[in-house]
């Protein structure tokens, strides 16, 4: 029985580089998506509950309660608090 090599000096070029542009690819993905992670907005502010001023201020302006109802309950949740700018 002989050993025949079919795939040749070209053949290996190709697996080499080949390897090269996958794991280029793969490391590129990793590093792209470390990164988008780095500017997303931390995980607790995205799923942190909206607060009662919000949703007062979201049922004004969807027509659920008037202003006067808006005035009345604000006041009684009191003083807004102090925002925090939002990353541009």
């Amino acid at each position: 029985m002989f050993w025949h090599d079919h795939m040749g000096t070209g053949g290996w070029a190709f697996m080499v580089l080949g390897n090269i542009v996958i794991w280029g690819l793969i490391l590129t993905f990793m590093f792209w998506l470390v990164m988008d992670w780095r500017t997303r907005r931390h995980h607790h502010e995205m799923t942190s509950s909206p607060s009662a001023g919000e949703i007062l201020d979201r049922r004004l302006a969807s027509g659920e309660i008037t202003t006067e109802e808006h005035d009345r309950v604000r006041n009684a949740l009191g003083p807004r608090p102090r925002e925090s700018p939002q990353p541009g």
